[in-house]
């Protein structure tokens, strides 16, 4: 499971703040194509569902939001080493240009100059001079903003930008992938997937609300890419747990084949497709292979 590659994480620590770095993702790439089989979600899903045989120490690699670095840096490596890949891509996101509220928040919370901040519910204000109490309050804005979705969580975005006097992090940015990249990701091989369209917690959200962000992303995402969406990626920005039965059904209804958490695990033949375990693609490579190897020996969750 991977979000973001760039050249020195750095540069993105105020605003993705979970990328990983050029030299990281490519040492684990080259690692992929030596020592297990590359292979693809689709293939992973049918293992898990229907018992599909696939070669020993078969992996997927995944990709979560549609960030710009996904084309300009990881897709190189990916095709150095032949390695297939999922882009779950968030449609707001893509769509305008403007990257996730959770990077909005991210940016504000830590370029801000302002030396306090309100809780907009609870009331508490957290001094923001105070670097374990600033992280207590980013924390705080993204519980608030997992459990919102559209115009409700963008109204909530701008509230905070303003109250904490920030220039907004928008499309200027440019972090994200536009729809042409995202089409270019699927020509060169990789398959595509949704991601929602606000980037919710769906299991925090009302049934409605999970429908239109889990139906509404799939169905944006294939009319850009003309064909149909059968993977998605559950978002897990704040709040626990990330998905429920009640989502579990959306998406089986809304016609996705598998499904992938954020939980750390490795998948078994038998295990549901639609709550699918992934393991992170740490800045750490040494841990990475640690992690990717105790899943195959019998270290699952």
């Amino acid at each position: 499971m991977y979000h973001s590659v760039v050249e020195d994480p750095r540069q993105t620590a105020n605003t993705i703040r979970i990328s990983q770095s050029r030299a990281s993702f490519e040492h684990q790439m080259s690692t992929l194509a030596r020592r297990f089989n590359p292979v693809t979600i689709e293939e992973i899903s049918d293992f898990a569902a229907n018992g599909r045989k696939l070669p020993p120490w078969s992996v997927a690699v995944t990709f979560d939001d549609g960030f710009a670095d996904n084309q300009e840096v990881a897709l190189p490596i990916l095709s150095r080493y032949a390695i297939p890949a999922t882009f779950y891509i968030m449609v707001d996101a893509v769509e305008t240009g403007t990257p996730p509220w959770y990077c909005r928040f991210t940016f504000a919370f830590n370029t801000t100059t302002v030396s306090e901040w309100q809780h907009p519910t609870n009331g508490r204000t957290f001094n923001l001079g105070d670097s374990d109490e600033r992280k207590a309050a980013l924390n705080a804005a993204w519980d608030l903003g997992a459990a919102q979705t559209g115009a409700a969580q963008e109204q909530l975005v701008q509230q905070i930008e303003q109250a904490l006097r920030v220039e907004p992090l928008d499309a200027r940015s440019g972090l994200m992938m536009n729809w042409d990249s995202v089409r270019a990701m699927k020509k060169a091989g990789h398959t595509i997937g949704a991601h929602t369209l606000s980037h919710p917690n769906l299991a925090h959200v009302s049934r409605d609300e999970a429908n239109a962000e889990i139906t509404g992303g799939k169905a944006r995402v294939e009319k850009e890419v003309g064909e149909p969406v059968r993977h998605f990626s559950y978002p897990h920005p704040a709040l626990n747990p990330q998905w429920s039965p009640q989502t579990l059904q959306i998406t089986r209804e809304a016609g996705y084949k598998s499904a992938v958490l954020t939980t750390q695990g490795s998948v078994g033949p038998g295990d549901e497709p639609l709550s699918l375990k992934r393991i992170p693609g740490y800045e750490d490579s040494a841990l990475w292979l640690w992690q990717l190897e105790r899943g195959f020996i019998g270290g699952r969750n």
